[in-house]
C-alpha cells in the first residue's frame, strides 16, 4: 500500500498541475516538458534527501525534499519559459498538499514515521508504544490545504507565494508531533521548511524592489 500510495502521489499530484496548466492555457508541449523535469527533480530529491537523513544508510523517499523538488523545478522552468512563471509556479504549488497528503496514507499503512508519546483519542499503537496519529493527521490536513487552495485557484484568488508559506509553516508546526522531536528540538524537515519560508519572503523582496 506504501508504494501504491507513493506513486498515485506523485501521479495525481502532476495530473493536478497539468489539469491547472491547461486551465492557466499553457501550450500543451510546455505542459509535458514542465511535468517530466518536476518528476525527475521530485523524485531525485526525494530520494536524495532520504539517503542523507539517513547517513548514507538507507534508501527511501523523503517527502519535504520532494517538495523542495517540485519548487524547484517550478523555479528552473520559469525561467526557461518566463512567460508562463505565473501558471508555472501556481500549477505545482497547488499540486504540493495534494501530493504530500497521498503519500502520508502511504505512510499511515507502512508504519515508517511515528508520532510522540500519546494515549489520548486515537491513538495508535506503534512500535514503541501508544503514539500519536501523526500520518493520518497529516494526510488530512493537507488534504484539506488541497480543497482550500483549489477553491481560490478556480476564484482566481489563488497566491502561490502565500500558499507554499502556509504549507510549509503547517508542516513545520505538525512536525512538533514526529518521535524525532524526542531528540531534538528542531528537526531537518523543520529547517528546510525554514529555509523554503525565507527564500520566498526574500525572493518576493528582491521582485518588490525590482517594480
Amino acid at each position: 500500500m506504501y508504494s501504491i500510495m507513493i506513486g498515485l502521489s506523485f501521479i495525481l499530484g502532476n495530473a493536478a498541475a497539468a489539469i491547472a496548466l491547461k486551465m492557466r492555457k499553457v501550450p500543451n508541449n510546455i505542459i509535458i516538458y514542465s511535468v517530466a523535469l518536476e518528476l525527475t527533480i521530485s523524485m531525485y530529491l526525494g530520494v536524495m534527501f532520504a539517503y542523507l537523513l539517513s547517513g548514507g544508510k538507507s534508501y527511501g523517499l523523503n517527502s519535504t525534499g520532494g517538495a523542495v523538488g517540485i519548487l524547484l523545478g517550478a523555479l528552473i522552468f520559469s525561467k526557461i519559459t518566463p512567460m508562463y512563471k505565473d501558471s508555472i509556479f501556481s500549477a505545482y504549488i497547488l499540486a504540493l498538499p495534494l501530493m504530500y497528503g497521498l503519500g502520508k496514507i502511504g505512510c499511515a499503512f507502512a508504519g515508517c514515521c511515528g508520532g510522540i508519546g500519546y494515549n489520548g483519542l486515537l491513538h495508535v499503537h506503534g512500535k514503541s508504544g501508544n503514539v500519536f496519529p501523526i500520518q493520518a493527521v497529516e494526510a488530512a490536513v493537507f488534504l484539506i490545504l488541497f480543497a482550500v487552495s483549489t477553491f481560490f485557484f478556480l476564484k482566481r484568488k489563488y497566491s502561490p507565494a502565500i500558499a507554499a508559506v502556509i504549507y510549509a509553516l503547517v508542516k513545520i508546526l505538525l512536525d512538533f508531533l514526529r518521535d524525532t522531536h524526542a531528540e531534538r528540538v528542531i528537526t531537518a524537515n523543520q529547517i528546510m521548511c525554514m529555509a523554503v519560508v525565507a527564500g520566498i519572503v526574500v525572493g518576493k523582496a528582491v521582485r518588490k524592489d525590482k517594480e
